[in-house]
């Protein structure tokens, strides 16, 4: 059937037809994510996949199905070419209702027609993150929130937990309580190892930092946005703690429960006792306002009454401390990027664009884009660079060839990573390390790390789908023998892929005999140090025996924040040392291990569709790009063989023909056929 698709979408070249190539599709987006009524967006549309440049033909069809009655089409109109990009600038009507709109994309080259549609929102303007107009008065109960002092705000006279807020808001809480913050859990339409259920860290997650969290007793959810901090829980909208995101100045505490006590002999041989959090008979976890660190005079009326949109400071309380310290986790992100400088990063930076997270991770009905290679839930569209840049963003055409193909704008513009403080690069649970601050300031082991500043990035094809390990799977060694929890799918050259940046990160986790990853009860580790007592604990919630080893594991870790000023941006010979074969550990890029040099004899030879040439690398390249030649059609593997027999191919387009030496590839590459539509490479 496969064969089939290939010859047939041939077919449909040849004949100038609108049908179109499984391998082709339209990457869509907007400026800004989040629209306005009365505002103008910029909608852009890009062939991704074996598109022939330029597009011949570019419409765009602006629909809301929120009308009531009539068309629902709200515009038809031309978009604006550049190469493999179509733009549109469109102002929203100001009269039209808000909610989820559409639009469509036609795109067409020489070789066919693609139609594509993607949802996207329209707010009304009193939802946007900016003050009010003077003389519009307090917004209405159940509406958006506003970046600013909000007169109905001032009648609140006492706090009484969440539900102060959900009073007026319920709307948005419950829009948070379907979030992934909130549920710790989500789609899984991006893992390549699920039916797209329900997981995340709250469900079936493990990693390779802290392993299980919900083993942990309150450890890993003292920043949760749930009031109650226990993800096995189905949540309430009471549990919703709006404060944790729209207060920077907001603290919370886990009440302590004299009743709740573990005591313990360490690996120190010490006896200690473990305080732990208060909880009612579900287990829910019992929170209240931390005083101590807030500043004197702090009251939480007058919190509830100064409440505001997200900040970079709202963001990074949890997401630059993950992992159980600052720049411990991702490795591109801290709590000093709230004043990055422009070197560490010049989104965020003030004297850079002074950019926020929002910015990009735009929020809809609470949920938020952003998806990385090791995590599990999409629950929203992820930012691109194109929302702010177009697809051409150079003026040099060979670098936006480069921008346009298979190297991410991170590969080149994220040289490094952990340029605000150092990041942790490995654990080993097999050593134990003191900690006085963990397990809320009672002090606790952790294994071993080792933690690494300016880190030069490993590179992986990603196609934005990946496999991620859940508890229950098995799982297997890969040719190193490492065990991997997280990788990135995708593959040179299939339309899709893009070099990224990656942080790997090593550790060591304990393998059931059954071929499962056993979720240690981490925080027997935390207080004793003993790992084979926090995996015995596992063992027994997860209702397992027999027996146990400890392999070493690692996960790949998409690197995204952190550009650097476009000055530090390598140069050609950075990556490439005009050879056109640069051996790996010459340059940035490990060419070789990428896939880039897997080339037929004849290739390397140039006498697979003409006699022998000598023409220097970049030249040849220009040569055969401007021919329009695909890149697959040189880095390839060798052919094994016809996909059909000679007559039965040869018929399929036209009468059986013979032709001499290569003169048959170089008819067919002109007429801009793949090597796969003839070809075999398994």
């Amino acid at each position: 059937m496969k064969n089939t698709t290939l010859v047939m979408a041939s077919l449909c070249v040849l004949v100038g037809s609108s049908c179109f190539a499984a391998d082709r599709s339209i990457e869509m987006s907007t400026f800004p994510a989040l629209a306005t009524l009365g505002q103008s967006v910029q909608f852009e549309c890009t062939g991704v996949g074996s598109w022939r440049a330029p597009l011949s033909s570019a419409r765009i069809i602006i629909t809301n199905p929120q009308r009531q009655s009539g068309s629902t089409e709200v515009t038809r109109r031309k978009m604006t070419i550049d190469g493999l990009t179509a733009d549109f600038k469109y102002t929203i009507p100001a009269n039209e209702p808000a909610g989820n709109w559409k639009y469509t994309c036609i795109l067409q080259d020489r070789s066919g027609k693609v139609r594509q549609s993607v949802d996207f929102v329209v707010k009304e303007s009193a939802d946007v993150g900016t003050e009010p107009p003077p003389g519009t008065g307090s917004p209405s109960p159940g509406g958006g929130l506003v970046d600013g002092p909000i007169p109905a705000h001032n009648t609140i006279t006492a706090y009484n937990g969440p539900a102060t807020c959900i009073t007026c808001h319920q709307e948005e809480a419950d829009d948070m309580l379907d979030s992934l913050h909130m549920q710790w859990a989500g789609p899984t339409s991006d893992l390549t190892n699920t039916n797209g259920e329900q997981l995340g860290k709250g469900v079936g997650g493990i990693n390779t930092f802290c392993t299980y969290a919900v083993s942990s007793k309150g450890a890993c959810y003292s920043c949760h946005v749930r009031a109650d901090g226990n993800a096995p829980h189905p949540p309430e909208a009471a549990d919703v703690d709006c404060l944790m995101c729209h207060s920077d100045t907001y603290q919370r505490t886990t009440v302590a429960d004299p009743g709740n006590a573990v005591t313990v002999t360490n690996v120190l041989g010490q006896l200690k006792t473990y305080l732990f959090g208060k909880q009612d008979a579900q287990g829910n976890y019992t929170t209240a306002p931390d005083f101590t660190k807030m500043p004197a005079g702090t009251t939480m009326v007058n919190l509830a009454r100064t409440v505001h949109l997200p900040t970079n400071q709202s963001c990074l309380r949890c997401h630059a401390t993950a992992g159980g310290g600052d720049w411990t986790k991702r490795g591109d992100m801290g709590l000093n990027s709230t004043d990055a400088t422009i070197d560490q990063d010049v989104h965020l930076a003030k004297a850079g664009a002074n950019l926020t997270c929002a910015s990009c991770h735009a929020s809809a009905n609470h949920k938020i884009g952003g998806r990385g290679i090791d995590l599990r839930a999409t629950e929203a569209p992820n930012p691109t660079c194109q929302s702010c840049h177009t697809a051409a963003p150079h003026s040099n055409t060979t670098l936006n060839r480069h921008a346009q193909g298979q190297v991410s704008c991170q590969t080149c513009h994220i040289t490094t990573y952990a340029k605000g403080g150092a990041t942790e690069m490995s654990r080993d649970w097999r050593t134990p390390v003191w900690n006085p601050a963990f397990c809320s300031g009672q002090g606790g082991f952790i294994g071993e790390e080792v933690r690494q500043a300016y880190v030069k990035p490993e590179y992986v094809w990603f196609d934005g789908t990946s496999s991620v390990y859940n508890v229950g799977e098995t799982i297997t060694p890969d040719a190193q023998g490492i065990y991997p929890m997280a990788r990135a799918n995708g593959a040179p050259f299939d339309g899709k892929s893009k070099i990224v940046p990656i942080k790997r990160h090593f550790t060591i986790m304990p393998l059931h005999e059954s071929g499962k990853i056993i979720p240690p009860a981490i925080m027997w580790m935390f207080m004793t140090g003993n790992f084979d007592a926090a995996v015995q604990e596992g063992m027994k919630e997860q209702g397992m025996t027999g027996s146990y080893k400890l392999v070493e594991a690692d996960a790949e870790m998409l690197i995204t924040h952190g550009v650097e000023p476009k000055s530090k941006a390598p140069s050609c010979t950075s990556c490439h040392d005009g050879s056109g074969a640069t051996a790996d550990g010459k340059g940035m890029i490990p060419f070789a291990a990428l896939g880039y040099h897997q080339l037929p004899a004849q290739v390397s030879s140039c006498t697979l569709c003409h006699e022998s040439k000598s023409q220097p690398f970049e030249t040849m390249h220009q040569t055969h790009r401007s021919r329009d030649i695909s890149c697959t059609s040189c880095h390839t593997p060798a052919p094994t063989g016809l996909v059909q027999s000679r007559n039965v191919l040869c018929s399929s387009c036209h009468d059986s023909k013979s032709w001499s030496g290569s003169s048959s590839h170089k008819k067919h590459l002109d007429k801009g056929f793949e090597c796969a539509t003839c070809h075999n490479f398994s």
